[in-house]
C-alpha cells in the first residue's frame, strides 16, 4: 500500500469514528448553549457547591487536592477511572463538572482529564456508538476526542467508501457547521496521536481533504493535540500512544528522541520523533511551517510561549508581537483563550488581556469570548465577558467574536438574534454581524 493510500484509510477511519460523535451531540447536545451546569442554581457558599452535592468530588478533591504535579493529576484520573467503571461515562464527567468547580488545577486542565474519560471509556467498552452516545461536550468536548483517539490505536483505518458520505449531509446544512467542525478537528487529533505525534505526517494526511475549510479545522487539531504532546508528556493520548512506556514518551524540554520508531507501518524505519517545541524559539514550530499551515498554528502558539516562559502574559504577548505581521493578530488571540485557561472570571480575564500590547488587545478579547463560549456552550458566558470591556472599539471587537461563535454554535437565525439581543444596545449590531444576521 503506497503511504498516500495508507494515509487515506487512517481518514476515513477518523471521518468514520467521528461522525457517530457528532451525530450523538446532534441528538443529545443540542440547545446545551442555553443550558449547561448553572453554577448560581448549586446554591450555598461562594464556591457554589451546596454541602451536600457532589459526594464523588468532594471525595476526590480530599483525597488528591493536596497533591501537586503528575502525582495529583495520575490521583485524579485514576479516581475516575474508577467512577467510571461504576457509574459510566454521563455521571463521570458530571462528577469533573463539579471539580472544576473545586480545584482550579482541575479547571486548567479539564479538557485533558476529558480526553482520559473518553479513552478508558472506549477502552472499557469499545462499542463505539453507545460511547460516544454517553458523552458530552463538557470541556471543549475533550472526551468525544479521547473515544477517537483511543479507537485509532485499536484499528487506525476504515473502507475509503465512507469518507465521501459520512461528512457530506453537513456541507450545505447551516445546521451542521458545528457537527461538521468537530468532526473535522477531532480527526486532526486523532491523526497526530495515530502518528505517534508526528505533527507533519499528520498535516499530510489532513491535506487529503479537498476543501480547505476542513483541512483547515483538521489542522487546528493536530496542532493542539501537538501543543498538548509539549506541554503535558504523560497526558492520556501520550501514554496511550506509546502504549504506556514512559521511556517511548517525549522529553519534556521538547528535545528529538533520536532513533525512535513509530509504531507498525505508520511512520518511516529509522525516523525521528518530531520535536514538538524549540524552548530557543518561542515561535516554533509556527516558524517553520508552510503558509498553509499559518493560521492555525499561531491559533495555538501562545500555549507554547506560556509553557517556555513560565506563563508571562506580557512575555507571549511580547513574543506575539515578532510574529510575521499577518499572523499578529491570531497570536493575541490564541493569547485571550489560553487566558481563559487561568481564570474563568470575567474580570481577571480581561486584566490579564490589558498585559499586552496595546495595539492587538482587542484581538485577545476575541480569543477569551471565543473560548469562553466554546468551553461552556453557552452565550452567557461570553455576553458576561463583553460586558466588562471598557475600550468602545475593543468592546465591538468582543461582541462580533461572541457573534461568530453563535453562528457556529446555533443552527436557526431566529435563536441567534435571540441571544445577540441579549447584549448592550449599542452592540447588538456587531453581534449579528458576527452571527451573520441582517442588519
Amino acid at each position: 500500500m503506497t503511504p498516500s493510500s495508507r494515509n487515506f484509510r487512517i481518514l476515513a477511519g477518523a471521518v468514520f469514528l467521528t461522525v457517530l460523535a457528532v451525530v450523538t451531540i446532534a441528538v443529545v447536545g443540542r440547545g446545551r448553549l442555553l443550558s449547561t451546569l448553572d453554577v448560581t442554581a448549586l446554591g450555598g457558599g461562594d464556591s457554589g457547591i451546596p454541602a451536600d452535592s457532589a459526594p464523588e468530588a468532594r471525595a476526590l478533591l480530599a483525597e488528591c487536592g493536596d497533591l501537586t504535579g503528575q502525582e495529583k493529576i495520575d490521583c485524579y484520573q485514576a479516581g475516575l477511572t474508577l467512577e467510571l467503571g461504576r457509574v459510566g461515562v454521563r455521571p463521570t464527567m458530571t462528577t469533573l463538572d463539579y471539580l472544576v468547580l473545586l480545584d482550579g488545577d482541575v479547571s486548567r486542565d479539564a479538557h485533558v482529564y476529558a480526553h482520559h474519560i473518553g479513552i478508558e471509556a472506549y477502552q472499557m467498552s469499545p462499542d463505539v456508538t453507545e460511547t460516544f452516545s454517553s458523552c458530552t461536550e463538557s470541556f471543549s468536548s475533550g472526551c468525544y476526542h479521547g473515544v477517537i483517539q483511543a479507537y485509532f490505536d485499536e484499528r487506525g483505518s476504515a473502507d475509503v467508501e465512507i469518507v465521501g458520505a459520512l461528512c457530506d449531509p453537513y456541507r450545505d446544512d447551516e445546521e451542521g457547521r458545528w457537527i461538521l467542525f468537530q468532526c473535522i478537528h477531532g480527526m486532526g487529533h486523532g491523526l497526530t496521536m495515530y502518528f505517534d505525534h508526528h505533527l507533519p505526517r499528520a498535516l499530510e494526511a489532513c491535506d487529503l481533504l479537498s476543501d480547505n475549510w476542513d483541512r483547515q479545522s483538521c489542522y487546528g487539531g493536530a496542532f493542539m493535540e501537538n501543543v498538548m504532546a509539549a506541554t503535558m508528556p504523560h497526558h492520556p493520548a501520550m501514554m496511550l500512544a506509546s502504549d504506556g512506556d514512559e521511556e517511548d514518551a517525549p522529553s519534556e524540554d521538547g528535545d528529538e528522541a533520536a532513533g525512535h520508531d513509530h509504531r507498525g507501518d505508520r511512520g518511516v524505519a529509522g525516523e525521528k520523533r518530531w520535536k514538538a517545541v524549540d524552548p530557543t524559539d518561542p515561535l516554533y514550530p509556527c516558524s517553520v511551517m508552510d503558509d498553509r499551515y499559518q493560521h492555525q498554528c499561531y491559533l495555538m502558539q501562545t500555549s507554547v510561549m506560556l509553557w517556555l516562559n513560565g506563563n508571562d502574559i506580557a512575555a507571549a504577548s511580547r513574543s506575539c508581537d515578532v510574529a510575521p505581521p499577518a499572523m499578529r493578530a491570531t497570536c493575541h488571540q490564541s493569547l485571550g483563550r489560553d487566558i481563559t485557561a487561568r481564570t474563568k472570571d470575567p474580570k481577571e480575564a480581561e486584566r490579564h488581556c490589558r498585559a499586552g500590547s496595546e495595539p492587538y488587545r482587542g484581538w485577545c478579547y476575541v480569543g477569551v469570548v471565543k473560548a469562553f463560549v466554546d468551553w461552556t456552550s453557552e452565550a452567557e458566558s461570553g455576553l458576561e465577558f463583553c460586558r466588562v470591556v471598557d475600550d468602545p472599539g475593543h468592546k465591538t471587537m468582543c461582541y462580533r467574536g461572541l457573534g461568530e461563535e453563535i453562528a457556529t454554535l446555533v443552527a436557526d437565525n431566529e435563536t441567534r438574534a435571540a441571544l445577540c439581543a441579549e447584549a448592550e444596545e449599542e452592540y447588538v449590531a456587531a453581534c449579528r454581524a458576527g452571527a451573520r444576521l441582517p442588519a
